[in-house]
C-alpha cells in the first residue's frame, strides 16, 4: 500500500509542475483573475481566484473520469505521452511568442459584483479548451486505471495549485506596487515561463 501510493506521487509531481506551469501562463484563467484583481476589492479577486480553482478542478474531473474509461493499451499510452509532450511545448511556444509580440496599454475594466467575478471565473476555468487537452492527454499519460484514488488526488492537485497560485495572483495583484512590477517583467516571466514547458513538453516524448 505505501509503494502504491509512493508510486502515485512520483506520478504526480511532473503533472503537478506541468498544471502550475500551465496555470502561471497568461491565459483566459489569469485574465479573469487579473482583471478582479486590477478592477475590485482583494475579496473580490479572492472570490474570482476560488471559482478558478472550483472549475479547473470540476473540468480536471470530468476529464479524468472519460480518460479512466479508455483502455489501458501501450499504445494509447504512447500516443497520450506524444500528445501530452505536444500540447506542453505548442502552450510554451504560444507564450513566448505572445510575450514578445505583446505591447503594454488597455482600458480598465468597469467594476462588478463579488459573485459575478466567482461565476465568470468558475465558467471560464471549466469551459477553458486548452486546459481541457492538457488533462486528458495528462491524465492519460498518468494511466490513472491502476489506481482507484489516483484520479481523485489529480483532481485534489489541480484545486491545490489552482487555488494557491490565482490565490498569490489575486491577491499580490491588488496591490499598486504589485501591478507596477508585473507591467515591467512581464515579458521576461512569460517567456521563461514558456521555455521551461517547451522543455518539459520535449522531455515527455521520450517518456
Amino acid at each position: 500500500m505505501f509503494e502504491t501510493g509512493h508510486a502515485i506521487a512520483v506520478e504526480l509531481l511532473p503533472f503537478a509542475i506541468s498544471y502550475a506551469l500551465v496555470a502561471m501562463l497568461p491565459g483566459a484563467n489569469f485574465a479573469v483573475v487579473t482583471q478582479a484583481a486590477l478592477t475590485a476589492s482583494p475579496a473580490t479577486a479572492l472570490s474570482a481566484a476560488a471559482g478558478t480553482a472550483l472549475g479547473a478542478s470540476l473540468l480536471a474531473a470530468v476529464v479524468a473520469t472519460g480518460a479512466g474509461a479508455l483502455p489501458p493499451a501501450s499504445i494509447v499510452h504512447q500516443m497520450a505521452a506524444g500528445l501530452y509532450g505536444a500540447m506542453l511545448v505548442f502552450i510554451g511556444w504560444n507564450s513566448m511568442r505572445r510575450a514578445l509580440s505583446a505591447q503594454t496599454g488597455g482600458k480598465e475594466p468597469n467594476p462588478a459584483p463579488i459573485i459575478r467575478h466567482f461565476r465568470l471565473a468558475f465558467v471560464t476555468a471549466a469551459a477553458n479548451p486548452a486546459t481541457a487537452l492538457f488533462f486528458a492527454s495528462s491524465t492519460l499519460n498518468l494511466n490513472i486505471r491502476e489506481t482507484a484514488h489516483a484520479s481523485a488526488i489529480a483532481v485534489a492537485v489541480v484545486f491545490v495549485v489552482a487555488i494557491a497560485w490565482f490565490g498569490f495572483v489575486s491577491i499580490s495583484m491588488s496591490r499598486p506596487a504589485a501591478r507596477r512590477l508585473y507591467g515591467r517583467y512581464r515579458k521576461h516571466a512569460d517567456i521563461v515561463l514558456g521555455g521551461a514547458l517547451v522543455a518539459l513538453g520535449f522531455a515527455a516524448f521520450g517518456h
